[in-house]
């Protein structure tokens, strides 16, 4: 029964919603860029990549002014208007600031095990979260997380390739990009992050000759293909040659796993 749960409140959570009223606007013709500069020296100092490319972030190492400078810089994009970026700019503007409060939360939050101990509630038996928490406030409106994602970003720009942008602080999250989103860098970025995660075991992999892939793909599965069926064929596309050979074709079950475990550096 939780198990069902869960499922319902995932379901109900991520489908389409209509854009937020009054976030529909691009202004095509903007050559504003935005400094994305504080953030990309956060990412340099406290962010590290293993030898399989998984990213993690060093939450322990983060001084309290070291987290000042990152506040600022989140107080900085609130004062921005995003309406009045290029689409690029927007979708980079929108990355970059859910990533960094992510970890603003977290900072706050720390020493945790995992984002969802926010908001626990029956000694962590019912996970918790912060996506619902309005705390951004962008053009005098109170956003949330979740707001950024589910009612601006996923719909008003169409691209499934948001959810390898976009880092909920978990292991089993795509990587928290170690480069600050721009408006020029940002079709490379996310091209290069959606091959990264299907490559990487955590999104998907076989083992005794099942599929086995990450539940971004179930709790987003419209965002990708139309039914489960046709998700081999998907990721087959951005798959290595060995794993899209085993790909094209499959026909079995596929299982969905998901690591919520905080992505931390282990401190030695």
């Amino acid at each position: 029964m939780y198990r069902a749960f869960l499922v319902l409140f995932f379901t109900l959570s991520f489908t389409y919603a209509d854009v937020l009223p009054g976030w529909e606007g691009v202004e095509s013709d903007s050559n504003v860029v935005i400094d994305h500069g504080p953030w990309q020296a956060f990412l340099d100092e406290f962010l590290q990549v293993d030898g399989f490319g998984q990213t993690y972030f060093a939450y322990s190492k983060v001084s309290r002014s070291k987290q000042q400078d990152l506040d600022n810089y989140i107080s900085e994009l609130q004062k921005v208007d995003p309406l009045s970026l290029s689409a690029n700019e927007q979708k980079a503007f929108w990355f970059n600031l859910y990533n960094a409060v992510t970890v603003k939360v977290i900072l706050e939050e720390y020493p945790i095990k995992s984002i969802r101990d926010i908001g626990a509630s029956l000694g962590g038996l019912i996970p918790g979260g912060p996506w619902k928490l309005k705390i951004i406030k962008i053009n005098g409106q109170e956003l949330s997380l979740d707001d950024v994602e589910h009612n601006i970003v996923r719909p008003k720009f169409n691209d499934h390739r948001v959810h390898f942008a976009l880092n909920c602080a978990a292991m089993g999250c795509p990587n928290l990009a170690s480069t600050a989103y721009s408006g020029s860098n940002i079709e490379s970025l996310l091209t290069e992050a959606e091959k990264n995660f299907i490559n990487h075991q955590r999104g998907v992999r076989f083992q005794g000759g099942k599929l086995i892939v990450s539940k971004i793909f179930e709790w987003y599965q419209e965002d990708f293909v139309q039914s489960e069926a046709e998700l081999p064929n998907y990721l087959a596309q951005y798959a290595e040659p060995k794993l899209r050979a085993q790909l094209k074709g499959y026909r079995g079950n596929i299982k969905f796993e998901y690591d919520w475990s905080l992505n931390e550096v282990i401190a030695n």
